[in-house]
């Protein structure tokens, strides 16, 4: 059992280098099938033939061969290995016809023999160094730089596709790299870090790298900000033609700039569309997307006020004569313009009554009737700025926290689809299952929750054939579930039914909208945010203003000054 395939001889003077292998003194390197050795003792007491490891060590040597020299000694007629035991398994295993051996010379007694074995396996395995993940990530961008593709990369690294395309994405960022090496960030986490990192993004760069365990959040909140940077740059196109300026920011009271609606021509009549494109090089734009309800069949707008809001609850009721039904109402999302000077002069225009009198100042020969005048006007003017500004202020802070709640919403998604692929109930969940279902014995019943549970499970929605009536995808979402319910074990049949209440809630919150933050009467959304908190879901700013651990105010605080020191804990 000890025939050599190919066979360098036994080395007798000082190491060569070259295209031949390079052997010491009595040293015979050769290459030999693996089950010619003989796997003698080893401080590795067994090998788990069965763990990920091995299987990909196999795929490996299948794919490439082995390619260290196994370390062996003779024994008589036998070859022992001392170093390469678990490639000697796996190249049996992978059906290998030949594997490379370095065969040493023996100790000259079996005691020192023994001491060599025992010495050698533990500096063996304890001097490998494994790559860095950033290292490994540097080398799958380089093979795709060199033109190797993701499924041939997947097979000879023997990992998935997907880890071979965030890889190939983080080894392209030192940033990113460096972050990996430290341990600082996942895989996947790197190749999202360097997206901004190619962008020259240093600021999203850093706020991802401080992100803690809102990394994913936080990423998803930048890459729709980025999203939306892009789409209003697009619809501010035909305003830029105009040759108006593109805000990039909406201007506060107190910046250069003096908004329209405070302004008047030189003969006191309000700021038109027209009179702005006649002196457009005077002017700036901003766009804010606002969501407008439409009529579902027709997009026909409509007002909050015509909506019969019972029927958001209950779906089979009927709306009260004169308003819309729930059902029948959609929205739109449309870009509308304000428009902002930071020369009123040069644009031909003045400072409206209001504003004219919050600034006015005492003229030179004023009276002492005129200045007490003068003063209540003005504290008059500077009342009603003050409360325009705060139904501005609450306007931004409505849109931010849409904002981030969808970000949330798309977070604690993946987040729920991942934690119901277990197959046994969580600690305490059957207990908050009974509970749930005692006090809000409708939950199940309300708002499509059965489209929301298709959805956790990656289960398709079949549309049936014929004539559709009533909530159709409902039921199909309820057909298109059997077969996974039917299939489950019982501790997993609990998992499910844990997982109708979870798409029970979220079908409450984000399937009526992104304002679920407001926390409407009878949502009982701490009870649900409680829930996943509790599970290992980190509430971001949004949620806790569902949960009702923050306010609305706190939350804008922390979404608009996230590199100041506050209250809220990552």
């Amino acid at each position: 059992m000890t025939a050599s395939i190919e066979t360098t001889a036994a080395a007798t003077e000082a190491p060569t280098t070259g295209t031949t292998p390079v052997v010491g003194a009595g040293e015979e390197f050769t290459r030999l099938h693996p089950t010619a050795l003989e796997v003698g003792p080893n401080v590795r007491s067994e090998v788990d033939t069965d763990t990920p490891a091995f299987r990909n060590m196999v795929a490996s040597i299948i794919e490439h061969g082995v390619l260290l020299p196994i370390l062996a000694r003779r024994d008589g007629d036998l070859i022992v290995v001392i170093d390469g035991q678990v490639r000697t398994l796996a190249a049996i295993e992978a059906g290998a016809e030949s594997v490379p051996v370095l065969i040493r010379p023996d100790a000259s007694t079996a005691k020192d023999r023994e001491i060599e074995r025992l010495t050698r396996q533990v500096v063996a395995n304890d001097r490998r160094i494994d790559l860095t993940a950033g290292q490994r990530a540097k080398a799958v961008t380089d093979m795709l730089e060199l033109g190797v593709s993701v499924p041939k990369i997947a097979k000879a690294v023997q990992v998935k596709r997907e880890t071979v395309k965030a890889a190939g994405a983080a080894g392209r960022s030192q940033a990113a790299i460096d972050a990996l090496d430290a341990g600082q960030l996942t895989l996947d986490q790197a190749a999202i870090v360097a997206v901004f990192d190619a962008e020259g993004d240093t600021d999203a760069v850093a706020q991802l790298l401080n992100a803690g365990s809102w990394f994913r959040s936080e990423a998803q909140q930048l890459l729709a900000d980025r999203a939306e940077h892009k789409a209003r740059t697009a619809a501010g196109a035909p305003y830029a033609e105009k040759g108006l300026t593109l805000l990039g920011e909406e201007p506060y009271y107190g910046d250069p700039y003096t908004a329209a609606e405070d302004l008047v021509t030189t003969d006191g009549d309000p700021i038109t569309e027209a009179i702005i494109e006649a002196t457009a090089e005077h002017w700036a734009v901003w766009l804010t997307k606002e969501e407008k309800l439409t009529l579902a069949a027709t997009g026909e707008f409509i007002d909050k006020d015509s909506i019969d809001w019972d029927t958001q609850v209950d779906l089979s009721g009927d709306a009260e004569e004169g308003l819309h039904h729930y059902k029948d109402v959609g929205s739109v999302e449309v870009w509308v313009p304000e428009y902002f000077t930071a020369d009123p002069d040069a644009a031909g225009v003045k400072l409206g009554p209001i504003l004219a009198a919050a600034s006015a100042e005492p003229a030179a020969d004023e009276s002492s009737d005129a200045a007490a005048r003068r003063v209540r006007e003005q504290e008059a003017a500077q009342k009603v700025l003050a409360a325009k500004e705060a139904e501005k202020l609450a306007r931004r802070r409505t849109i931010a926290l849409n904002k981030a709640s969808a970000a949330a919403t798309i977070v604690r998604k993946e987040w729920l689809a991942k934690f119901l692929t277990r197959k046994t109930l969580p600690k305490g969940a059957a207990k908050w299952i009974t509970d749930t279902l005692v006090d809000e014995p409708g939950l199940l019943t309300q708002n499509k929750a059965s489209e929301h549970l298709a959805e956790l499970f990656g289960v398709t929605i079949g549309k049936p054939e014929g004539h559709l009536w009533g909530d159709w995808k409902e039921r199909a979402a309820r057909t298109a579930l059997a077969p996974v319910i039917d299939k489950a074990s019982d501790a997993r049949a609990q998992v499910i039914a844990l997982a109708q209440i979870l798409a029970a809630y979220e079908a409450r919150m984000s399937g009526t909208g992104k304002d679920w933050w407001k926390r409407v009467g009878g949502s009982n959304q701490d009870n649900y945010l409680g829930f996943l908190d509790q599970h290992g879901h980190v509430l971001t700013v949004v949620e806790q203003v569902g949960a009702g651990t923050l306010t609305p105010e706190q939350a804008y605080d922390a979404l608009t000054a996230p590199s100041e020191e506050t209250a809220i804990e990552h």
